[in-house]
């Protein structure tokens, strides 16, 4: 009896299942085609981003820089002008020509001033100086030779005894030149000289028994000089080669002379 009973439910079951499969193949058959044309509509809105788009590319020219502006001042055109002659109206009937001035002609020799008296004038001054250079110093020289013998007398300027300052303050005093006192003063005026290149009438100075100069004489030429000597107390001619003097010889000076043309 249970067999037969589970028999009858399997037959009901698989009726059901055959029924109910029936049933729902005309459903799956519309939802396969529905799934279908949604496929098929996909697809076809998928295509379109494939579709070659060929745009034109135009390469942009560059913009050119722009050119600074250059401000140009404007200068005022001269028009320069004969100040003689208007060239604008040459060739007019009341200027038809260009007048130009004929240069004056060059002065003839016989308008000329003669500097040959000129020249010949100065030349003669330059040996009157020359001249009474040299006459000066002869004068000087025969002024000094007076003195040759006067005694040596120290501190003594004038008189009948004299010392090496005052023997050169007053042969000098002919010439126009005040010579100071003494030798230290004396050597203080005047400009350098060589020894080697010594004229007459230069003053050579000499230390004998100070540092400063104490001692003055007056060059005689030859080598010579003309002083008032201590140790033989007078005036005398000397060697500027002589040991004591060579030895204590420090500088010569040249004094200019001032009165060239005296007589006395």
């Amino acid at each position: 009896m249970l067999i037969k009973h589970t028999v009858l439910s399997l037959i009901l079951l698989t009726l059901t299942v055959h029924a109910e499969s029936q049933r729902r193949e005309p459903s799956l058959f519309l939802e396969y085609e529905r799934e279908l044309k949604k496929n098929n509509d996909t697809i076809k809105n998928d295509e379109t981003p494939f579709i070659k788009h060929n745009a034109s590319l135009s390469a942009a020219k560059p913009t050119p820089p722009a050119e600074p502006s250059i401000k140009t001042a404007v200068i005022p055109e001269t028009v320069l002008k004969n100040t003689k002659a208007d060239t604008d109206t040459i060739g007019q009937d009341s200027n038809p020509f260009l007048v130009v001035t004929k240069p004056a002609p060059i002065a003839s020799k016989a308008a000329c001033p003669d500097t040959s008296n000129i020249t010949n004038e100065s030349k003669n001054n330059t040996h009157k100086i020359v001249k009474n250079f040299k006459n000066a110093k002869e004068k000087l020289l025969s002024r000094a030779k007076d003195f040759l013998g006067t005694p040596y007398g120290f501190g003594n300027r004038d008189g009948e005894r004299t010392d090496c300052s005052g023997f050169t303050q007053q042969v000098y005093r002919q010439f126009g030149i005040a010579l100071p006192r003494s030798a230290a003063e004396q050597a203080q005026l005047g400009e350098n000289v060589d020894p080697n290149d010594l004229q007459i009438g230069d003053l050579l100075f000499y230390r004998t028994y100070k540092s400063d100069p104490s001692h003055v004489a007056i060059y005689a030429g030859e080598g010579q000089i003309i002083h008032a000597s201590y140790a033989n107390k007078k005036v005398q001619y000397d060697s500027i080669d002589k040991g004591y003097y060579k030895q204590r010889f420090m500088y010569a000076k040249r004094l200019a002379l001032n009165n060239l043309n005296n007589d006395e």
